[in-house]
């Protein structure tokens, strides 16, 4: 098989890539590993979509963003974009985002494949010849011009011997991963602010005891769902490596088996949870961070407080520092800052604490952005492969502020535009003027 364009990954920063290519023209071939697109937002049930605020006149996020919205929205799925984007969080329904999403990739006649993933890449000097995947047919060879890695783990990169780094610098840990999932049947009426704080400190007390192991003790909330009586909850962690197969499926057996014991507790001592059940479980782990690619510039947690502004700049970011313990615990912790008040022994705070932010840092300049460069898609001798959403070029701070989905989806609009004007140029990826980027995103209403 050949196409012009490949896009490995079918979540937020591959449909947009795919979206923004194939509505130039170009013939693309998206692959997901999935039957069906959304990445975390549907496989991970990951919600609200972050990352797109900058304030109620104006987003730092739109473009595909803004038309996925209004699909979704045109569905019931979720609000109207002139109203969403006014919100620090976009709630969604995930099941119809599954279908908004396929339909608008496919009014662009984009090519789907899905139940596929990438095993292994043949690259010379810097030039991806062609991939191969894995399916339920065997494996197969795909042939391209042009690859964009929106794998979330830089699995392409990482196959074409690119080079990487993973997670902070002195012990290569990477942020806990966790699961988010829903439960229905609760009596919203019932939760009024005396049962959350009561609830808040049962949990809290449970946590204590090392009963539960939550980071968060409220009581969920619309990320996504916006079903009456069900809500969506991310209060769980689990220390590993994304890219390890055995800490992946000791995370799945482990984290839902403390979800189950977090459901039973709310059932049984919660005014409003009485007739609740566990309405879905994500088919996959949430993994918050594996590999970034080495770029051509590598962007900073400095870059983000300063809100730096860059010529080559090809998507805003506006999201905080926002690192969750790479070491898995809960008690007594929630951001990996210098103010962490673990009882436990922690490398990091003995050892290295002036790499931590603090806790009054951690966010751009008020009502204003930071530049990601288009030289952050672009691996250290590549001629053909762009990478686009969580694993791009950054250091491990600043990748937890554009590892949201808002975000993801304009590095991924952008890394398309890009591999657009490589194809039809027949230049390398190093070689395409960000300037031209540009203004391909202005006409299709993206921010930079």
């Amino acid at each position: 098989m050949e196409k012009d364009i490949i896009v490995m990954g079918g979540g937020p920063a591959g449909m947009a890539a795919a979206w923004a290519c194939a509505k130039l023209g170009a013939k693309v071939l998206l692959i997901e590993r999935y039957g069906f697109l959304g990445g975390m937002a549907t496989a991970g049930l990951v919600g609200s979509i972050l990352g797109h605020y900058l304030n109620e006149e104006e987003p730092a996020v739109s473009g595909f963003l803004k038309f996925l919205i209004e699909k979704t929205n045109k569905m019931e799925g979720c609000e109207k974009w002139e109203n969403a984007f006014k919100k620090y969080g976009i709630s969604f329904d995930s099941e119809i985002l599954k279908i908004s999403s396929e339909k608008l990739l496919l009014e662009e006649k984009v090519e789907i494949l899905y139940h596929s993933f990438v095993c292994d890449s043949l690259c010379i000097d810097g030039e991806i010849k062609e991939i191969e995947i894995a399916n339920k047919s065997g494996k197969m060879k795909i042939k391209g011009k042009i690859f964009i890695d929106a794998t979330g783990d830089a699995d392409i990169a990482y196959f074409s011997k690119f080079e990487y780094t993973k997670g902070r610098p002195f012990d290569g840990k990477t942020q806990s991963m966790g699961s988010m999932f829903k439960i229905a049947g609760i009596d919203e009426a019932k939760l009024t602010e005396e049962v959350i704080k009561e609830a808040g400190n049962l949990l809290k007390r449970l946590r204590e005891k090392g009963e539960l192991k939550i980071y968060n003790i409220g009581l969920g909330g619309k990320g996504s769902t916006i079903r009456k009586g069900e809500r969506s909850f991310n209060v769980m962690r689990f220390s590993g490596d994304g890219t390890d197969i055995f800490d992946l499926t000791n995370g799945e057996i482990e984290i839902r088996k403390q979800i189950y014991k977090y459901w039973k507790t709310l059932k049984e001592n919660v005014p409003g949870f009485e007739n609740s059940y566990i309405s879905q479980l994500p088919p996959n782990i949430g993994v918050r961070e594996t590999r970034q690619i080495k770029g051509l510039y590598i962007l900073t947690g400095e870059d983000i407080l300063k809100g730096k502004k860059q010529e080559d700049s090809i998507a805003r970011g506006t999201y905080w520092i926002d690192i969750h313990c790479p070491l898995g615990r809960t008690k007594n912790v929630h951001l990996c800052i210098k103010e962490c008040k673990t009882e436990e022994y922690c490398l990091i705070l003995d050892k290295h604490k002036d790499y931590l932010p603090s806790q009054d840092s951690l966010r751009p300049p008020k009502n204003d952005w930071f530049s990601i460069p288009y030289r952050c898609l672009i691996p250290i001798g590549s001629k053909n492969l762009l990478v686009a959403g969580r694993c791009i070029s950054a250091d491990h701070k600043a990748m937890s502020s554009i590892r949201v989905m808002a975000t993801c989806i304009a590095t991924g609009h952008s890394a398309g535009i890009g591999a657009y004007i490589a194809l039809d140029k027949n230049i390398s990826v190093d070689k395409v003027n960000p300037k031209e980027i540009q203004k391909i995103l202005e006409k299709q209403e993206g921010l930079y």
